[in-house]
């Protein structure tokens, strides 16, 4: 009894880029998220600026207001140092149309703009806020209400901004992070759907492999006798009856389907045959030539750059090029095999001017029972194949340059 086929397994692989946009989308989000927070912040920095200028040029006014008279540099330099952690960091008293009589602390550019309002008129000057404003009262000395240059640094708004380019930054990273988790993920999926394919490939042509030998196994001794009968009748009806007779006819066409089962039934055991590869020093270009000499049609053989010898098994490696070449006369003549090396592999080409092999189809051909022939088992590619990767190598079909199908085997040295 044969073994049944197991069902193919239900998968439910990952949607892929289902995952990455998610992940985008919520990068996105983030980013926009911490872009509309930097504004924010952006926007109560400058409030922020504003605000902490006034207080200090209100504290400082008050202290100027607690002098009796117009303040030296000393005092100004006092006001400095008990402001300096809130951001002042330079006064200075003007005289006249510019004169600094007294200051404290280092100016940014000039000292002194006399196009500045002396009414509390702010000026952006190098990072720095520049204010002119007046005392409260007119001071003794003089009589004159003194004018005063402040310029103070905003530290409390300059902090919010770092915080907003930091917070930015991070994320920015965040964003960068959740996409490359996303490929990541994607690879890693695609990873293992690919290897869960190549298990279930591999599976189901061992459950075939084991379908084939007992199917084999089980015509091959009845399918002999009926062979060796039909022969005999055959004979005996050639003996007795003309050619074309419609009882010898059918005698013979009874032979020629017995061989043709029995080729399919040595195909089979072929399919499932596991032995060894035995790899000794041979001629691959005579393997070539002699597998090519041995098929009907238009066939060159290019051996110039073949090497003297290579590690094979010889019988398993003329199976694989009779196959190609056949294959190659039935897609379209002339067919060209060509032998040679490629750094340290062996590589066999057998190239045709056929119709070629779909893209699509490329993977497909090499399946057991795969055949777009009306006769033929559609196992020789699979057969090839195997005893190719039995030798450490790899069997693939491109297009070749005449417009049809090249078959490239190769071949590693050991």
């Amino acid at each position: 009894m044969l073994p049944a086929m197991p069902p193919p397994r239900a998968t439910t692989p990952l949607a892929g880029w289902s995952v990455v946009a998610t992940f985008v989308l919520i990068g996105v989000a983030l980013l926009a998220t911490v872009w509309s927070t930097r504004s924010s912040v952006l926007n109560a920095s400058d409030a922020v600026r504003r605000g902490q200028a006034l207080a200090i040029e209100q504290a400082v006014r008050a202290d100027i207001a607690d002098l009796d008279a117009a303040p030296s540099s000393e005092n100004l330099a006092a006001i400095l140092a008990d402001h300096a952690d809130e951001g002042l960091r330079y006064i200075g008293m003007v005289e006249g149309r510019g004169n600094i009589v007294a200051s404290a602390g280092q100016a940014i550019g000039d000292e002194v703009d006399e196009s500045t309002s002396p009414n509390r008129a702010m000026q952006e000057i190098d990072g720095r806020i520049r204010l002119t404003v007046r005392a409260f009262r007119r001071m003794k000395a003089g009589g004159r209400t003194p004018r005063f240059v402040v310029e103070i640094e905003p530290v409390q708004a300059n902090e919010l901004r770092g915080t907003a380019a930091w917070t930015l930054g991070i994320g920015a990273l965040a964003a960068a992070s959740l996409l490359g988790v996303a490929i990541v993920l994607v690879r890693r999926e695609a990873r293992r759907n690919a290897d869960e394919r190549t298990r279930e490939r591999e599976r189901r042509l061992a459950h075939l492999g084991e379908m084939s030998a007992v199917l084999a196994h089980e015509i091959k001794n009845p399918l002999a006798s009926l062979k060796g009968n039909a022969q005999l009748l055959s004979q005996m009806l050639a003996k007795i009856l003309p050619e074309g007779d419609k009882p010898r006819t059918k005698a013979e066409r009874v032979v020629d389907e017995a061989v043709r089962l029995e080729q399919l039934t040595n195909d089979l055991l072929h399919f499932v045959r596991t032995g060894a590869i035995r790899r000794e020093p041979v001629d691959p270009g005579a393997i070539v030539r002699e597998a090519a000499s041995s098929i009907p049609g238009e066939i060159s053989v290019d051996t110039t750059r073949a090497p003297a010898t290579w590690p094979l098994d010889a019988g398993r490696i003329r199976e694989v090029v009779v196959n190609l070449v056949d294959n190659a006369v039935a897609a379209g003549a002339p067919v060209v095999a060509t032998v040679r090396t490629e750094g340290e592999r062996l590589v066999i080409e057998v190239s045709d001017h056929g119709p070629g092999v779909p893209v699509e189809d490329r993977e497909r051909i090499f399946e057991p029972f795969h055949t777009g022939k009306t006769q033929g088992t559609g196992l020789g590619l699979a057969v090839a194949r195997r005893v190719v990767e039995s030798h450490g190598g790899t069997l693939s079909v491109l297009s070749a340059p005449s417009g049809g199908a090249l078959f490239r085997a190769e071949i590693p040295e050991s």
